[in-house]
């Protein structure tokens, strides 16, 4: 059993407020309680290197929700050796927060007013229990939902959980007029919970660290002021701040050079505590329209007015899209939602309540576990999509400042965190072009902004015959946190884009993707379709760098097919000035032609890679020659001429030889006389005959049907073996063939078929069967065999 939980210590005129973050019942009765005790200073839980931005929090601008977003370098280890990332985490206020609530009552009676836990640099506040940068500053409150003592208490309350509990507890109280006793029924409930909680784990996530800062800091405050002081803490840390703790240091000065603190607009999706907020209340919301319902401009009435208001008001968002209920169902549900209420002994529904009431009435079937459908729709509006706004004076960096003006000017909505589709149509309109730019910088700086879920990939050469690309976009508070760091380094986007670039480059080799030409020029690629092509002249040395130092002839020539496909559609890109991709893309074609004699050096075996890489170059050459692009075949050609008097792998030399035909430098007399030399014994192995094939169909697949020889060599080597030596043929003749498509592999079997003299109409009528099924009929056939002859009847 624990005592009472102690509200006032006499000897120090010191009052504790036991509170949960973001409680509307704890934040009323705070109010009414500030406004009794006329405190002389008033001490909030929250890092005490904010306290200069509680001007700013007072504001009469300041709309909540809104958060301070800590910025922390941390120093980490990694494959280069130490270094340096950017830790960020928020304290967010929201309209219905204790601590906001105490600010503006400070502000207003002019109290002196600061905050008293650890400075957020400091290595208790940056890190969880887990050893995770922790995202919010006001502390762990999963205890609250789930601990051993929460839980069993639900139990005993018919509660399903911990939120439930808190709200039959203590939401249901909101308009009471007893402070005293609300606070301290808060206190005893925040002290079985720390009964519960192992002084380990306190240990080990920084509580206790935590709590000599804030006694510290309560002792100064006492010492440099007359009249009462009031604390408000957390309800878990409120006993501490009572008691003789002679081990006690110094407080920890909030001063440091690695850190900075913002004042954000915040959102209510950010502040839910199912999408992993947790310091939060889950559906925040609900709770908002809780408090606007009782102390808004316009207070509300008793439990019918308030159910209607909810549920109506749901029922109200559902009927935009056409799918709210009958009104007699909604009807039914509203009266749901008070008997409910009534039955679990609340004066009014609360969030569980109307949650059950809309399950029961406005669903009709099973429920699925996905929780989609009105549920999940239902589950959204509670969440709310409300976000916060601070003043000008908040100072945001000029980056924070120039993305905002810019995605207004683009006509992104920026004033709350709706999720929303945008169509843009790129080829045709400058301004569908300029907001596609803007959300794929907006993505490659990792803002959080947008999502792109359709859309031509000039990169890939993929569905370039689409007119739209569709973007999924939302603003919130982590788009501008996001913003917020990277300010230090960028005062535009494209400059913020150009720095991400550069870093990513340098951190390739980290990766394991040092000196890999196609992973630099990927990353090129991003920055150009993010808009920075123009400002590209930064990190046009660094992809450089890499392609010249990648040895991988597959790498470089897919960097080429990026260039070349980047050079054609740099005008939709938004590209002015295609130079520096002209550049680049000479830079990589002086690379392949590097790479060529490297071949001649390349066993049978390993062969297969640099095969795919010239049938990918003869691609590259051709979209080339059709866009204009200038490449030296000359040097092309001579390379090749080198190759082909060198002893080369056969799928190399069958590369070669098609490159040959396809320039001229070669006939089909030339062709005959090549495939007799292969075939008279050039090669022991058939199966090296036709890898050489293989190579030459990789390159030019269009040859079989111009050069008749092709055809005739695959007929001579494949019917002059016997049927286990075709069997053992059958994959290699497989893999030579893979290039050809369904269409060209039908008019592979006309062919051999006319030469064999089998008729159309006979062809016609073969049933197609798998390789494993043609083994299995021929494993079929030899057995049949073998009993005949031994039975004598061969």
């Amino acid at each position: 059993m624990v005592d009472s939980a102690p509200l006032h210590d006499p000897t120090r005129d010191l009052y504790v407020v036991p509170v949960r973050h973001h409680s509307p019942a704890c934040a009323a009765h705070l109010a009414k309680m500030l406004e009794e005790v006329c405190p002389a200073a008033v001490l909030i839980e929250g890092p005490c290197d904010f306290d200069p931005l509680i001007p700013l929090l007072c504001d009469a601008r300041t709309r909540p929700p809104v958060a301070v977003v800590a910025l922390r370098n941390l120093e980490v280890e990694g494959k280069g050796g130490a270094g340096r990332k950017r830790a960020t985490s928020y304290f967010p206020f929201s309209a219905h927060s204790p601590e906001y609530v105490a600010l503006r009552h400070a502000a207003a009676k002019r109290v002196a007013t600061s905050f008293i836990d650890l400075p957020s640099h400091a290595r208790a506040m940056l890190f969880d229990g887990e050893g995770e940068v922790s995202r919010t500053l006001q502390g762990d409150e999963t205890l609250f939902e789930s601990g051993d003592y929460v839980t069993g208490l639900a139990r005993e309350l018919g509660c399903r959980d911990g939120n439930e509990a808190w709200d039959q507890l203590f939401e249901t109280r909101i308009a009471d007029g007893d402070w005293r006793r609300f606070f301290a029924d808060v206190g005893q409930y925040c002290a079985c919970i720390r009964a519960a909680t192992s002084a380990s784990s306190m240990e080990r996530d920084g509580t206790l660290e935590r709590e000599a800062q804030m006694r510290a800091l309560v002792a100064r405050a006492r010492a440099a002021v007359d009249g009462p002081v009031v604390a408000i803490v957390g309800g878990f840390h409120a006993l501490a701040l009572f008691g003789d703790h002679p081990d006690d240091g110094p407080a920890v000065a909030p001063a440091s050079k690695d850190a900075s603190a913002y004042l954000v607009r915040y959102g209510n999706r950010q502040l839910d505590a199912l999408a992993g907020y947790s310091a939060g209340l889950p559906l925040p919301g609900f709770y908002q329209r809780w408090w606007d319902w009782h102390f808004g401009d316009e207070p509300g009435g008793g439990s019918a007015e308030w159910s209607n208001a909810v549920i109506g008001g749901f029922a109200a968002h559902l009927r935009k899209n056409g799918n709210a209920p009958s009104f007699p169902v909604i009807l039914a549900a509203i009266e749901q939602a008070q008997r409910l209420a009534w039955l679990r002994g609340r004066a009014m529904p609360l969030r569980d309540d109307v949650l059950d009431a809309v399950r029961s009435t406005f669903i009709k079937g099973e429920i699925g576990r996905d929780d989609s459908g009105v549920l999940g729709e239902m589950r959204t509006w509670l969440t709310g999509t409300a976000i916060g706004d601070v003043p000008p004076a908040a100072g945001s960096p000029p980056l924070v400042e120039a993305v905002r003006s810019e995605a207004r000017r683009l006509r992104f909505a920026v004033d709350d965190g709706e999720i929303r589709t945008r169509n843009l149509d790129i080829y045709r309109k400058d301004a569908h072009r300029e907001a596609s730019r803007f959300c794929h910088a907006l993505a490659l700086i990792g803002a959080g902004f947008g999502q792109r879920t359709a859309g031509p990939d000039f990169r890939n050469d993929v569905a370039l015959d689409r007119l739209f690309e569709v973007w999924s976009v939302g603003w919130s508070p982590m788009v501008e946190a996001r913003l917020i760091e990277m300010s230090e380094m960028a005062d535009t986007l494209p400059e913020a884009v150009t720095t991400v670039i550069a870093e990513r480059i340098v951190a390739l080799a980290d990766e394991g993707l040092g000196r890999n030409a196609r992973a630099a020029i990927d990353l090129f690629a991003t920055a150009c379709r993010a808009g920075a092509g123009d400002n590209a002249a930064r990190i046009l040395g660094l992809v450089e760098a890499e392609v010249i130092e990648d040895a991988e002839l597959g790498s470089v020539v897919s960097a080429l097919s990026d260039a070349v496909l980047l050079r054609r559609g740099h005008g939709v890109l938004g590209i002015t000035d295609p130079g520096p991709i002209d550049h680049l893309m000479h830079t990589v074609w002086r690379r392949v032609l590097a790479l060529l004699p490297e071949l001649a050096a390349l066993p049978a075996d390993q062969a297969r890679p640099a095969l795919d890489a010239l049938a990918d170059l003869r691609g590259v050459i051709e979209i080339a020659r059709s866009a204009g692009f200038a490449f030296d075949l000359n040097v092309f050609d001579d390379a090749l001429q080198r190759l082909d008097a060198q002893q080369l792998a056969p799928q190399i030399a069958g590369a070669v030889m098609a490159f040959a035909l396809l320039d001229g430098r070669a006939d089909s007399e030339t062709l005959g006389a090549r495939l007799k030399g292969e075939l008279a014994g050039a090669y022991v192995d058939p199966a090296d005959r036709l890898a050489f094939l293989g190579g030459i169909i990789a390159i030019a697949r269009e040859l079989l049907w111009t050069l008749p020889q092709i055809v005739e060599a695959i007929d001579d080597v494949v019917g002059s073996v016997d049927e286990d030596a075709f069997i053992a043929l059958l994959p290699h003749l497989r893999l030579a063939l893979m290039p050809l498509d369904p269409g060209e592999v039908d008019r592979f079997s006309a062919m051999v078929a006319e030469r064999l003299g089998i008729r159309e109409d006979m062809l016609a009528r073969v049933i197609a069967i798998d390789e494993a099924e043609l083994l299995r009929n021929v494993a079929l056939d030899r057995d049949m065999a073998r009993k005949l002859q031994a039975e004598g009847v061969a």
